[in-house]
């Protein structure tokens, strides 16, 4: 293009000076009249030409520069129409870099997306922070925890969002120090533990540190959870040893002859009962690690039912207690040994919380491709607070901590329900006792297939 406007100009610049050289030989030669006719046709000639030369790239010049002016605006899509000679190569051009432009906006935008998507995603609170200590941004999360709508939140300072001037100190100093800063706090009136990590951000152009804010509450309640057990754990430990320890000193002691049968009885108890202790302990840990191998089997629920009670003949007896099942037979897939314990370990909880003289009702239901059982007794009910937690291991509600165990008879109810592919729910309401109820498939659907 620059080389054909350079031939251009010096064409113009030939029919310049031929015009000059016509111009003085027609005043030597002619006259001065006609010279100056001849000199407005060579300048005529000079015009046309220039126009000629010029009109194209003018216009071309015109499309470019209102064409960059809508992509200021923001119409990326904008292009300019192709052209022949020097103003092509001028709109080519114009094109190729507007469709770089409309491509790398794009992939910021996308990107933006995404990051907005991981934030919004995120369960912990994040907030961004200029370096006036303002928010320039907060995801969900922070929106729900500091209770500001996002609209009222940016632009603010900090300090007006969370009203947490231990926060607001910690994001302070991650500006001045340019240095990652950690801290757990507690934070509002419920004093939710929070872990706090204010990150610098380097060349971040208006966001100088992202804050994040783990909430710990689920880590202190396992925590919490982890110190019941040992402490539950300890206590069922202490009590038998503590009566065996007892009744060898006395058997060393010297009892009569006729007392030592029975001390020797109690002795045989307690180690049943640490024994049982153990045992559970450890069928909880090797069903949680998927280390017991399963038997699917057909099996008859009323069967399964019937064996459960039996087993249980002497613990509801001696609770006043009736166990009553009016369900027609019902088949399903499944390992049966863990079946049984599943029904038995539901009867002894049900026949535990129920009244002298009450009755342990046992339901089944044909749900197509699923097996529903249920057990509801006649007791006191589960708070509504203590619901979530029933099946948790170790977990005893207040009312129950006087009560032997350790609270791990529901845990391995739900454990072994997941080891079939199944689950365990609990309905309930105070003063109207509870409904545990476990769901199967139909067939075997447990990781690994049959047996």
């Amino acid at each position: 293009m620059r080389r054909d406007l350079a031939m251009r100009g010096a064409i113009l610049g030939f029919l310049s000076a031929l015009g000059g050289g016509i111009a003085g030989f027609a005043e030597k030669n002619v006259g001065v009249g006609l010279a100056i006719w001849l000199l407005l046709l060579v300048a005529s000639i000079g015009a046309i030409a220039g126009f000629a030369a010029f009109r194209r790239p003018a216009a071309a010049l015109r499309t470019v520069a209102d064409a960059a002016g809508g992509l200021g605006e923001g119409e990326l899509a904008l292009r300019v129409p192709g052209a022949t000679g020097p103003a092509g190569e001028l709109t080519h051009a114009f094109n190729l870099m507007a469709d770089r432009i409309e491509h790398l906006f794009d992939s910021v935008a996308a990107e933006h997306a995404r990051l907005e998507a991981v934030f919004d995603a995120s369960s912990d609170a994040m907030v961004a922070i200029d370096s006036g200590v303002r928010v320039a941004f907060l995801n969900p999360a922070a929106v729900a925890l500091f209770g500001a709508s996002m609209s009222d939140a940016i632009g603010r300072t900090f300090i007006e969002t969370a009203r947490d001037y231990e926060l607001d100190a910690l994001v302070k100093r991650a500006i001045s120090d340019a240095t990652g800063q950690t801290a757990v706090v507690t934070f509002g009136p419920d004093r939710v533990p929070l872990r706090a990590a204010a990150l610098p951000i380097h060349e971040g152009g208006d966001w100088a540190v992202l804050l994040m804010l783990t909430d710990l509450t689920e880590v202190q309640r396992v925590d919490q959870m982890r110190r019941d057990f040992l402490s539950n754990v300890s206590h069922e430990l202490r009590t038998p040893l503590a009566a065996i320890r007892a009744l060898v000193e006395t058997l060393e002691a010297g009892v009569d002859d006729e007392d030592t049968p029975e001390f020797l009885g109690r002795i045989r108890q307690q180690t049943e009962r640490l024994t049982t202790l153990v045992n559970e302990l450890l069928d909880l840990s090797r069903i949680e690690s998927g280390a017991i191998t399963l038997h699917p089997v057909p099996v008859e629920l009323t069967a399964l039912v019937a064996e459960a009670v039996s087993l249980l003949r002497t613990r509801t007896e001696r609770a006043g207690v009736t166990v009553e099942c009016k369900s027609p037979p019902l088949e399903v897939m499944a390992d049966r040994p863990s079946l049984l314990r599943i029904v038995s370990n539901l009867l002894d909880n049900a026949t535990k919380w129920s009244p002298p003289g009450g009755t342990v009702h046992v339901e089944f239901r044909d749900e197509g491709d699923a097996v529903a059982l249920s057990v509801r007794d006649e007791g006191p009910g589960i708070a509504e607070q203590e619901i979530p937690r029933v099946f948790e291991r170790f977990y005893k509600g207040d009312v129950s901590r006087a009560d032997s165990g350790v609270g791990l008879g529901l845990a391995i109810v739900k454990h072994l329900a997941r080891t079939h592919s199944g689950t365990a729910t609990v309905e309930s309401r105070p003063g109207q006792g509870a409904t545990f109820t476990i769901r199967l498939p139909k067939q075997f659907m447990a990781r690994g297939g049959p047996a």
